[in-house]
């Protein structure tokens, strides 16, 4: 794939990731949302809280190259939430091309960075370091792994139409800087020739996430994330001409924007229901809601039976568990552990399933 098909392809996927088909109507509950439009190019719209400040939208570069980055900031500016960022350029890694050139990592090579591929955790990872913060510390990072996987496996097929050789992975990663707390979610793509010398680049398909200075909100703000990235529409006349960049691969690259957008649309149905049941449904109004412990749970919690108890998710699974725990969540991994005595899960990572 040359350099300009492999712009194309980033372009026109990199918004699609961000979400698609409205499926916040069951996880909205009481938040007000309103449905904010993208004022550069008519790209996409997109539900946000009403009364939060949004800014932003897509920066064109060059007629192959746009980006989105929009900002979202409650009220009282305690939570911060992002979809994109503008900043983010393509890839390139140090092929044999580049290295014959003299190049080397570090450079910038018509206009994009030269680097060495990073995964979907290790970008999440990575990059609150670079904008968010001065020196976060990374408290939790990982592969969403059913989602990569089943990710991976698709890209590679349509990269294979292409003549690359291509994959994908989805990672999180939740970070502390300071008295703040965040969250980063990051999607990212390689290609590269499936045999010989050619151009291997790597993309930032996806990129959203949080900060917020009152770590207790955490919850919902990423809550309120997950309903976002599940109503954001893009616009089928901007998706068409984003298309026609792509030249003889606009069908490959629709696949894989599709493959792309349907992780992302399952992952935020699910983040943004559990946030719905978990309680957040209801607007920021400067009074953020909080975590509020029961002194009752605790004594409850002192006072329970230690005997134990069988628990199941809705896909069949079940753990014999303490009877103490007020909570039961599983992870991805399959590890079973109690939840807080607020009920919640033990972190907002998204990789939790509640047993009951």
């Amino acid at each position: 794939m040359n350099t300009l098909h492999a712009r194309a392809l980033c372009s026109f996927a990199a918004l699609q990731l961000l979400g698609a088909a409205h499926a916040a109507d069951s996880a909205t509950g009481q938040v007000a949302f309103v449905t904010w439009r993208e004022p550069n190019e008519n790209a996409f719209t997109i539900d946000v809280p009403k009364g939060w400040v949004v800014s932003g939208g897509m920066r064109r570069l060059s007629p192959v190259d746009a980006r989105p980055g929009v900002q979202i900031v409650s009220p009282d500016g305690a939570i911060r939430l992002f979809l994109g960022d503008v900043d983010v350029a393509p890839f390139r890694e140090l092929d044999p091309i580049l290295q014959s050139m003299g190049a080397r990592e570090g450079m910038v090579y018509a206009g994009s960075p030269i680097a060495r591929y990073q995964d979907g955790a290790q970008f999440a990872a990575h990059y609150p370091g670079w904008k968010l913060c001065p020196e976060p510390r990374i408290v939790q990072s990982g592969l969403l792994r059913q989602e990569s996987e089943t990710l991976n496996a698709q890209v590679a097929q349509f990269g294979r139409k292409m003549g690359v050789a291509a994959g994908a992975s989805v990672g999180e990663a939740i970070f502390r800087c300071r008295d703040a707390e965040g969250f980063v979610m990051a999607t990212t793509l390689y290609t590269r020739p499936l045999a010989g010398q050619g151009v291997s680049g790597w993309f930032v398909y996806q990129l959203a996430g949080f900060t917020t200075r009152d770590p207790n909100q955490g919850y919902f703000a990423k809550y309120v994330l997950s309903a976002m990235l599940a109503s954001l529409k893009t616009n089928p006349a901007w998706d068409a001409r984003a298309a026609q960049t792509a030249g003889q691969y606009a069908q490959q690259a629709m696949q894989i924007s599709n493959a792309v957008t349907q992780t992302a649309i399952q992952h935020a149905r699910q983040q943004a229901a559990q946030g719905s049941a978990g309680g957040w449904n209801h607007p920021n109004t400067a009074n953020l809601p909080r975590i509020n412990r029961d002194p009752a749970v605790e004594r409850n919690r002192d006072n329970a039976n230690r005997g134990t108890r069988r628990v199941c998710d809705d896909l069949g699974t079940c753990k014999t568990v303490d009877n103490a725990w007020e909570s039961v969540w599983r992870d991805h991994n399959g590890n079973v552990v109690p939840g807080s005595a607020s009920g919640y899960p033990p972190d907002y990572s998204g990789q939790w399933t509640k047993m009951q």
